[in-house]
């Protein structure tokens, strides 16, 4: 997933080149339109149903964004899940030995290892609330974001055709469905190119499904699912800002 958005941040920065350019001017004196790219990460704590089957994960996250000169922000941003605290329990309990053990094709117990992958995909909209100072392009920052989401358990192994191939989906709780996010948090853009950046409390809401048969449970899960990721994000900003009085300024 990530590759794709690093094509579509690709595109677009080729997109707004024409409009788009150098120069070296500050923005201290002034509200200015452009293009902004944003890299982040976020750590982030589960509750809700996600919380049963994974602890504490990290998110990182690309985003572009189109900023109006009255400070409003609308764009899209991806996001990479990834962790490797497991709090569900007996997932291959239904292929194990009476010990708790799976039988490699060598015949003797093999090494497995299980961790959290996900991403989203979301189209935001937000307002930067500004201050006089340093410039009117910094200040409080309110972000909402609404799109996909979709996660599964990583399960790693040697010499396991039980869980290998199309095997494996029956244990990987593949879930997904629509997501909500909201941001609040504060944008500092340097006067002088040297210092951009973002940081906040970031809540994200799921409303998933399972969307795989579960063979430890012998059942798919068809309720919907309440989940929720509690965090923390902090990262570095790339404005390309639009000509102004024949003069351009980027960083």
């Amino acid at each position: 997933m990530c590759k794709y958005l690093v094509v579509i941040l690709f595109f677009l920065a080729m997109w707004c080149k024409p409009a788009f350019s150098q120069g070296n001017y500050n923005i201290k004196d002034s509200s200015t339109s452009g293009v902004v790219f944003n890299m982040s990460y976020a750590a982030q704590w589960p509750s809700g149903d996600i919380a049963k089957v994974f602890g504490f994960n990290s998110n990182v996250q690309l985003g572009v964004y189109y900023k109006t000169k009255t400070n409003w922000l609308l764009g899209i941003q991806g996001a990479f899940i990834f962790g490797n605290i497991l709090r569900a329990t007996g997932i291959l309990d239904s292929i194990a030995t009476s010990d708790g053990n799976l039988i490699g094709s060598d015949g003797t117990p093999p090494e497995i290892t299980y961790a959290e992958r996900g991403w989203d995909l979301q189209l935001s909209v937000g307002k930067i609330i500004s201050f006089k100072k340093p410039n009117p392009n910094s200040g409080i920052v309110l972000m909402l974001s609404g799109g996909y989401i979709r996660h599964h358990i990583l399960i790693q192994s040697t010499n396991t055709p039980q869980i290998e191939g199309g095997y494996l989906q029956g244990y990987d709780r593949l879930t997904a469905g629509f997501c909500v996010t909201e941001f609040l948090g504060y944008q500092y853009m340097g006067n002088h190119r040297l210092l951009n950046f973002f940081a906040g409390v970031e809540l994200t809401q799921g409303f998933t499904k399972s969307l795989v048969y579960d063979f430890d449970l012998r059942s798919m899960n068809t309720s919907l699912q309440h989940e929720y990721l509690n965090g923390f994000r902090i990262g570095w900003i790339l404005p390309i800002y639009k000509q102004q009085s024949n003069q351009f300024y980027t960083y």
